[in-house]
């Protein structure tokens, strides 16, 4: 029994070990998807931003989006080779050159990002 799904997948990636937090009065360890997302999300914020600046559209929905770049534009994510995320009772996938389930395109390279946002007009959904 498989539990991948092509409907539901993981597009980008984000550094997610040995974040620090203020919470409480106290700063604390945190990792995984509580630091990945909203890293991404900033990332994605900062990247309308610029968008908006140049007096373009927002991005809109992301998937299409992020798939049609990861898949033209390889300097456009860090690609991540190393590393797998077991769970469930399975041995989950491991990740590997480009696309991958566990990892999407790999982490944004927001620079490159940028670049080619602000170079094409039309990119939006």
């Amino acid at each position: 029994m498989s539990f991948y799904s092509r409907q539901e997948r993981t597009y980008v990636s984000a550094q997610s070990s040995h974040f620090r937090i203020a919470y409480a009065g106290q700063f604390l360890p945190i990792g995984g998807t509580s630091a990945a997302a909203p890293t991404v999300a900033g990332i994605i914020s900062l990247l309308n931003d610029a968008r908006l600046s140049a007096g373009l559209p927002a991005l809109g929905f992301l998937n299409p989006l992020i798939y049609a770049i990861g898949s033209q534009n390889k300097s456009a994510f860090n690609d991540i080779t190393e590393g797998n995320n077991p769970g469930c009772g399975t041995e989950g996938f491991n990740a590997t050159v480009g696309w991958d389930p566990v990892t999407g395109w790999g982490t944004p390279n927001f620079e490159k990002l940028k670049d080619i946002l602000l170079a094409n007009t039309s990119m939006s959904v």
